[in-house]
C-alpha cells in the first residue's frame, strides 16, 4: 500500500469524528452536514458533493472534506476520472471513490438502445429520451443508407471514412450500416484524441473507454446516483461534436460546422453546441421515471432530438427575410435582406446537399408573372427554371466544372454563398413598371432537387420565411 494510503488509514478515525451534524441550538435541527471523500491513496480534493437532484453543491477541500445542508435524499460524490459514489447523510460519513479503468476494451459489446432489446437497454428506462433520439438524425432519421450505397458503389475504399461518423458503433455485422449514432457510443466517449480536427473522423477522433465487464456511462451530471456512472464535463463540450461535424474528406473540406462555430459570436463567447442543440424542452423532469430516476428541474434536462423544437422551428426563428419595394418612372425595384441571427454556424451547415433558396416573383394587375429585368437568377440545378433569386449553399463541383456533385466526386474548390452568423445579405431585383405585387420566400431543402428526383424522393422543400408587398 502507498505511504499516502497508510497515513490516510491512520487518520481516518480522527477525520470520521469530524463528520458530525451541527445543530441549531434554537431549534435542535441540523443546519449543516460535514463529511469526507477519499480513494485508496487518500483524500480526494475537488470532488463535487451534493444531494442528488438538488442545486446546492459542495466541493471537497485538500483534505477531502465537505459541508452540506442536510436534506432527504442520496448524497453523491463525483469527479472526472472516477465512478460516482453515493451514501446517506449520517454522522461519520466517508465516501470512498473508485477510479475508472485504465484502458479501453475494444471487445466490449455495444448496448442496443431499443426498449427490451437487451437486459440493459437504454430505452427500457429512459423512454422519453429514447423517443427523442429515435426521431433525430442520430437515431437514423436520415437518408444515409441511400447515399452510402452510392459511395460504396463509386468509391468503395472510402466507405470506412463515412461509417466512422454515421455508424461509429455497429450493433451487429459491420457490413450492415444502420446510420445510427446511438446512446452507448456517445456515453462511452472519455475525451478527444490529439491531432488536427477534421483530418481524423468520427470514432477515430475520440477516446473511448469501454469496460472489460459491467458498465461505464459518461454523463454531464455530477449527481447521477448509479454506481456505473461517471461525471464528465466533456459531455457538454463542443469538442464532443467536432469529430463528426468537421471533416476534410478525400481532400475536400466537406464539413465545417465546428470551425464555423469557433469563428462565430457564439463560439467566441464560449456558448457550446449543446446549449442550443440540446436545449431543455421543459417537458421532462425525470430521466428514468419508475426506474430509479429522481425528480429534477425540467429546465435542466437536455433534449436528445438535437433541435430546439425542430430544425424548421430553429430556422424560422433565426433566419429573417425583409422585403421593401420602390417604384420610379421606369421600373419597380425590390430590395431584399436575408439575415442569419443568433446562430453558431453558417446557414445551412453540415452536408453540402443542404440548400436555402431565395425565390423572388412579381405579378401584374391581372396576376400574371413578370420576368425580372435586373438582379441575379437562380442556377438551373436549383430546379426553379432560372427565375429571379439567390441560392445560399456550399456548392461542390467536379474537375470538369459540373455542379453540384457529391463530395467523393468533387475537386477541392467550391462555391460558398451560405449565410454567416449576424451578417445580412442584401440583393436588389428589378421588374417592369407593370408590377403591382412582389413576393419573396426562402425555401430550405436537405437535398438538391435533381438528386431527389433521381432517387424518387418526395421534394422535401419547406418555406422558412415569406414576404409580399404591394408596390407603390
Amino acid at each position: 500500500m502507498p505511504a499516502r494510503g497508510l497515513i490516510w488509514l491512520l487518520l481516518a478515525p480522527a477525520l470520521a469524528a469530524l463528520a458530525i451534524l451541527v445543530f441549531d441550538p434554537r431549534s435542535g435541527s441540523p443546519t449543516t452536514f460535514n463529511g469526507a471523500v477519499h480513494d485508496d491513496n487518500g483524500p480526494v480534493a475537488g470532488a463535487h458533493v451534493r444531494i442528488a437532484g438538488r442545486a446546492e453543491l459542495a466541493i471537497t477541500d485538500a483534505f477531502g472534506r465537505f459541508k452540506l445542508h442536510p436534506s432527504p435524499g442520496t448524497i453523491t460524490a463525483a469527479k472526472p476520472g472516477y465512478f460516482i459514489v453515493t451514501g446517506e447523510a449520517k454522522p461519520s460519513l466517508r465516501l470512498a471513490m473508485k477510479p475508472l479503468p485504465a484502458r479501453d476494451h475494444a471487445d466490449y459489446r455495444w448496448i442496443d438502445p431499443r426498449p427490451g432489446a437487451q437486459s440493459f437497454s437504454c430505452g427500457s428506462c429512459h423512454e422519453a429520451i429514447f423517443d427523442e433520439w429515435a426521431g433525430s438524425a442520430h437515431g437514423g432519421k436520415s437518408r444515409f443508407g441511400a447515399r452510402f450505397a452510392d459511395l460504396e458503389r463509386e468509391y468503395p475504399d472510402g466507405a470506412g471514412v463515412c461509417a466512422s461518423c454515421h455508424d461509429p458503433a455497429p450493433l451487429g455485422d459491420e457490413r450492415e450500416r444502420s446510420g445510427h449514432v446511438h446512446c452507448d457510443f456517445c456515453h462511452k466517449v472519455a475525451a478527444a484524441n490529439d491531432g488536427e480536427i477534421g483530418l481524423t473522423h468520427g470514432r477515430f477522433g475520440l477516446q473511448l473507454l469501454r469496460p472489460a465487464r459491467g458498465q461505464l456511462v459518461f454523463g454531464p451530471r455530477d449527481d447521477s446516483p448509479r454506481s456505473e456512472n461517471s461525471f464528465s464535463p466533456f459531455q457538454r463540450d463542443s469538442r464532443l461534436c467536432a469529430s463528426c461535424h468537421e471533416g476534410v474528406v478525400f481532400g475536400v473540406r466537406v464539413y465545417e460546422t465546428y470551425s464555423e462555430w469557433r469563428a462565430s459570436p457564439a463560439g467566441r463567447a464560449g456558448t457550446q453546441c449543446q446549449e442550443c442543440h440540446m436545449k431543455p424542452t421543459g417537458r421532462m423532469a425525470n430521466l428514468a421515471p419508475g426506474h430509479g430516476g429522481i425528480e429534477r428541474d425540467a429546465k435542466t434536462v437536455a433534449n436528445h432530438q438535437f433541435f430546439d423544437g425542430s430544425q424548421l422551428d430553429m430556422l424560422r426563428r433565426e433566419v429573417n427575410l425583409t422585403l421593401e419595394t420602390t417604384r420610379d418612372e421606369s421600373a419597380v425595384r425590390a430590395i431584399i435582406d436575408v439575415r442569419a441571427g443568433n446562430v453558431g454556424h453558417r446557414v445551412p451547415t453540415g452536408s453540402p446537399d443542404r440548400n436555402l433558396t431565395l425565390l423572388v416573383e412579381a405579378f401584374d394587375a391581372g396576376g400574371r408573372p413578370l420576368a425580372s429585368t435586373g438582379g441575379p437568377r437562380l442556377p438551373t440545378f436549383v430546379g426553379e427554371e432560372s427565375r429571379a433569386g439567390r441560392v445560399f449553399a456550399k456548392v461542390l463541383r467536379d474537375w470538369q466544372g459540373h455542379r453540384p456533385v457529391p463530395f467523393w466526386r468533387a475537386s477541392p474548390e467550391f462555391d460558398d454563398t451560405r449565410l454567416s452568423p449576424g451578417a445580412t445579405e442584401r440583393t436588389e431585383f428589378v421588374y417592369p413598371r407593370e408590377a403591382v405585387r412582389v413576393t419573396a420566400k426562402l425555401v430550405y431543402r436537405r437535398f438538391w432537387p435533381d438528386l431527389s428526383r433521381a432517387k424518387g424522393w418526395k421534394d422535401d422543400a419547406v418555406i422558412v420565411a415569406e414576404e409580399s408587398r404591394i408596390t407603390r
